[in-house]
């Protein structure tokens, strides 16, 4: 995806490729013509294609550059399904159409031996009234940690995390207000093994890591939670906002009661803001804090902790008991379909919010990317960034909104 011609052009191979293993029977030619390329401007689009053809689904390639995994490939597919109704009114014009259901498939493995699936679900029922989001996860990831038992160590300790995750929340829209209250339920069975050696710098460190890895390694352990969730949310389109906000507050309780192996809680408030600065620019801003609170002496496992999660920064690399992260991202859409982003942000990781001021790892990135608008009907676009953070740069292949 080096520029405007090559990204078209390989994302037209993409879609034929579909196109004709969905329908062998038609011409690809005639088919591309029919169903990928938008009447209005002549560019290649592929909303036809997936709201009229059964089966139909957007191929994503995924280019994994994460630092934490090292180098990779995935690929993804996303469904769109509509009501008879949004077939119907077929949407030629005006504001896009936010689909009944999204469907997400997806397979992907990295040079460090980390593999993975998934499916996930997103439903938009009764006019936008009923919101559900379910993600089903395995996992067998290598990934580097840089402290346990909220202890920083002197080199990356690489760990192997594998098992299967569900998260799923239901939540109801407010007497028809942009406000959102419901259920979140996260369930994780993980196998924690060591897949490095680790280099101590005292006794008194050894002792505390060590009884750790004793508790932690070759064992399944279970995180079960249930909590509540709010939000308000009065963006113009979630797949490609240019204006309004969504602010999400979590909280999550792990306990022995409902099978957990670890009894403990988290907090999460993500806000996302957007402003339409001109027909052309828009700005967003992004503001989260993660926490977790446990009672003296339980033991948490290594992957609970949150960490700064930024683009350009490992998974990982900077965590804590309490994370706070601001980003910023300027869009410029340059043409009806191609626009470009500049972001950048910081975020900080300490062991309790009272230390978020004065004592907290640090990390900032910086970074640029371009998308195309690939499903005018859905306000679907897709592109990729390039991120620098404190250590690395990376790049991702991004398909809707950056957050």
């Amino acid at each position: 995806m080096d520029g405007a011609l090559s990204s078209k052009g390989r994302w037209a191979g993409l879609l034929c490729l579909v196109a004709g293993v969905m329908s062998p029977g038609v011409a690809s030619a005639s088919f591309f013509e029919e169903y990928m390329i938008d009447p209005q401007d002549g560019m290649l689009d592929g909303s036809r294609y997936l709201s009229e053809v059964p089966g139909g689904f957007l191929p994503v390639p995924v280019l994994i550059t994460e630092p934490a995994v090292g180098m990779g490939l995935g690929l993804a597919g996303v469904f769109f399904h509509e009501s008879s109704e949004q077939s119907a009114s077929k949407a030629s014009g005006g504001h896009p159409v936010l689909p009944e259901n999204i469907s997400v498939v997806g397979v992907g493995g990295t040079r460090n031996g980390t593999k993975g699936a998934g499916l996930g679900h997103m439903g938009f029922w009764f006019d936008d009234s009923l919101r559900y989001r379910g993600f089903v996860l395995y996992g067998d990831a290598n990934l580097d940690f840089y402290s346990l038992a909220e202890q920083q160590l002197n080199r990356p300790v690489e760990l192997n995390i594998k098992g299967p995750a569900v998260i799923q929340e239901l939540k109801t829209r407010l007497w028809g207000s942009d406000w959102f209250l419901g259920g979140r339920q996260v369930y994780r069975k993980v196998e924690t093994t060591l897949e490095s050696q680790i280099t101590l710098p005292n006794q008194e460190f050894s002792d505390r890591v060590n009884a750790f890895l004793q508790n932690q390694l070759g064992r399944e352990s279970v995180t079960s939670g249930l909590g509540l969730l709010a939000e308000y949310d009065s963006r113009d389109n979630p797949l490609d906002p240019r204006s309004g906000y969504n602010h999400q507050f979590h909280y999550i309780t792990f306990d022995y009661v409902i099978g957990s192996d670890v009894d403990y809680d988290s907090y999460q408030w993500v806000g996302l803001n957007y402003w339409s600065l001109s027909d052309t620019f828009n700005l967003g801003v992004r503001l989260q804090y993660d926490g977790v609170s446990a009672d003296e002496g339980e033991v948490l496992p290594s992957y609970v902790a949150p960490s700064i999660d930024l683009r350009g920064v490992p998974m990982n690399r900077y965590q804590g008991r309490a994370v706070a992260v601001a980003e910023v991202e300027l869009t410029w859409r340059f043409t009806p379909r191609w626009s470009t982003n500049v972001f950048t942000g910081g975020g900080r990781a300490a062991d309790s919010f009272g230390d978020l001021h004065d004592d907290a790892e640090l990390a900032n990135s910086v970074g640029l990317g371009f998308r195309y608008l690939i499903a005018r009907r859905y306000g679907l676009r897709m592109g990729a960034d390039i991120a620098r953070g404190p250590e690395d740069t990376a790049f991702y292949i991004q398909a809707g909104a950056s957050w």
